[in-house]
């Protein structure tokens, strides 16, 4: 019943950086590590893994996890077993070589830690000069190669007010996930003096008025149960009490492998499981009474008393580090039971601690199908939440119609159904063209009516626009010239001319269709009564354009982005790149920084 949905391992106790709160006590050098696991019994643990639950998700992390050479190989390994395979790591050594091999294994996504947009504030924290801006460059890498980011914050004293805005910058980067990772008084951040109990909640409850806030990025608090109470105390029928697996996992779902190959409940408890050298992986999971005891927990203080003990349970590391007790109370809760009270029950907390089977309730070939779909920690709680709507229903088949109902959203269910489908699911509704727009296109010679008819749906659908005004024909048509002014740079020349087509005719000889079309554009823009000055001096600004960038930037672009604060120009012009590039622009103008910047902490960059 208890399965390994995730497991986190600390490849190495390596790190460039030095941080304050580090649980492992890493850091400050990169060589070393002579009692860390060798490759070869890497790569055996990882396929015990596997034989456990290949669909488990493998957290490879530090210390420094690129600090380790074949860190590659390991994820490679894990990849082709099946297992979902991320990487924790400070972002500061993420460059397009690291980024390009880490995907090329397998590796489905990373986490990056940031703690302040102020470079002086994070680089602090974290013991590096610089380190913001290497982390900021790191995380734009991975994104633009396709890699899902999760950033990842400790709420600490000097932070708090800061988190919305660093949350607020995540999403525009593109993060998939904002983690909040509360502090365990643990290793070298033994000594840190962690956030009040208020001040834990104030967090917690703003991360749940703010979850669905952000389009495509979940809010997710970790090490903090609690709050589970807070959504229910919100909502007793809060879609998130449906898919978020109750209480604490340490031990349940989850556990933490050392550099030294010892495993434990969780990254912040020292008390050893197992150890990795000597003892089988499945071994450890299954009899280790270290392990078992958190799966029938008998808890104390008032964690025991309180209702919410199933769907909470408290932070065992922290009752650990703070009453020297894993089944004490967690004192960073700010609930207080009246008395003993009865406990909560849901389909969340029997999806982890057990519930009774419905025979009755069966499923299509279809439905199952989907079922597959949904990421292996999370199918159990999402059958139970089915089988619970089909039977109050009075359905007895459940069909991908049933688990559309069920799922939280419509929405939702829709992205699972496609996910792993290589059909092209891009909205092909026509999009309606403005008279003025028509009209202008109708003007333009023959020949090239049909490519822009066909060019501006597609140009717009990728720029969620809904109508094709003049405006934006306007906009694509500069886009056109200016790529076509890099093309005549490349070819030599300096300026517009007429003989740019001949070198063009002869760059393309052996392609008749485009050579026809070149003796089209020349022998109509030769044969002109008279010359477009806007449009010669439009070539002209772009002929101008001396940057050697691979996007083109125009001139209020760029003074746009000299605007924003020095710390934040180049983490923010990789975004509005990225951003421009993934909706379709050829190169940046203002409204692609507007389309960026807008929601950023520092994206009102002088207007």
């Amino acid at each position: 019943m208890f399965v390994p949905y995730a497991i986190s391992w600390n490849l190495t106790s390596r790190c460039n950086l030095n941080c304050g709160h580090c649980y492992i006590d890493a850091g400050g050098r990169m060589d070393g590590g002579s009692a860390e696991l060798s490759t070869a019994e890497c790569l055996d643990i990882v396929s015990q893994i596997a034989d456990v639950n290949s669909g488990a998700v493998l957290i490879l992390t530090g210390g420094e996890p690129l600090a380790r050479k074949d860190i590659y190989e390991i994820a490679a390994h894990g990849a082709l077993l099946g297992l979902m395979v991320v990487v924790g790591t400070n972002g500061t050594l993420l460059n397009s070589d690291t980024v390009a091999r880490l995907k090329e294994a397998g590796v489905t996504g990373i986490g990056v830690s940031i703690d302040s947009l102020d470079s002086k504030k994070h680089d602090d924290f974290r013991g590096m000069p610089g380190a913001l801006a290497k982390s900021m460059e790191g995380i734009s890498i991975a994104r633009d190669a396709g890699l899902g980011v999760q950033v990842q914050t400790t709420p600490m004293k000097n932070n708090l007010d800061e988190i919305p805005l660093i949350a607020e910058w995540a999403h525009r980067m593109g993060a998939r996930v904002f983690n909040l990772f509360f502090l365990v008084c643990t290793g070298r951040g033994e000594e840190m003096a962690d956030i009040s109990p208020d001040e834990y909640e104030r967090v917690l409850k703003w991360a749940a008025k703010e979850r669905d806030s952000f389009p495509g990025m979940m809010i997710r608090p970790k090490c903090a149960p609690h709050f589970k109470r807070i959504l229910h105390q919100e909502n007793p029928d809060n879609h998130l009490l449906k898919t978020y697996i109750a209480a604490c996992r340490a031990g349940t779902h989850y556990a933490r492998i050392t550099p030294e190959g010892k495993m434990t409940p969780c990254p912040y408890m020292d008390n050893v499981a197992g150890d990795l050298k000597t003892d089988k992986f499945s071994e450890v999971w299954e009899n280790s009474e270290v392990l078992t005891r958190y799966r029938t927990p008998e808890y104390g203080g008032k964690c025991g008393l309180c209702q919410y003990r199933l769907l909470c349970g408290g932070c065992r590391a922290r009752a650990l580090a703070t009453v020297g007790d894993d089944m004490g109370e967690d004192q960073w809760c700010v609930y207080e039971p009246l008395g003993q009270e009865e406990a909560i029950v849901n389909v969340d907390t029997q999806a982890k601690f057990g519930v009774e089977e419905k025979e009755s309730v069966k499923w299509s070939e279809d439905a199952l199908e989907v079922m597959e779909k949904i990421p292996f920690f999370a199918r159990k709680i999402v059958k139970l939440g089915v089988e619970k709507r089909a039977v109050e229903d009075g359905l007895e088949l459940i069909t991908p119609e049933v688990i559309r109902k069920a799922a939280p959203s419509p929405v939702m269910f829709d992205r699972v159904k496609k996910m792993g489908n290589s059909a092209d699911t891009a909205d092909k509704t026509k999009i309606p063209w403005d008279d003025e727009a028509l009209a202008r296109v109708e003007n333009a010679p023959e020949f090239v009516r049909p490519g822009i008819k066909k060019l501006m749906p597609k140009r717009a659908r990728e720029r969620g626009k809904d109508r094709i005004t003049t405006e934006f024909l306007t906009e694509i048509r500069d886009e056109s010239m200016m790529l076509a002014t890099r093309r005549m740079k490349s070819l030599g020349f300096s300026e517009l001319k007429m003989d740019a087509w001949n070198e063009a005719k002869e760059k393309f000889k052996k392609s008749p269709d485009k050579q026809k079309v070149i003796d089209k554009i020349s022998g109509f823009l030769g044969n002109r009564p008279e010359k477009n000055s806007a449009i010669i001096e439009k070539f002209g600004s772009f002929f101008s354009d001396d940057t050697g960038e691979k996007l083109g930037w125009t001139e209020d672009a760029r003074a746009r982005l000299d605007k924003a604060p020095s710390f934040a120009r180049p983490m923010a012009k990789k975004a509005i790149e990225g951003y421009a590039r993934k909706n379709g622009f050829k190169y940046v103008t203002e409204e692609a920084v507007e389309g960026a910047m807008a929601d950023m902490p520092f994206g009102q960059m002088g207007k």
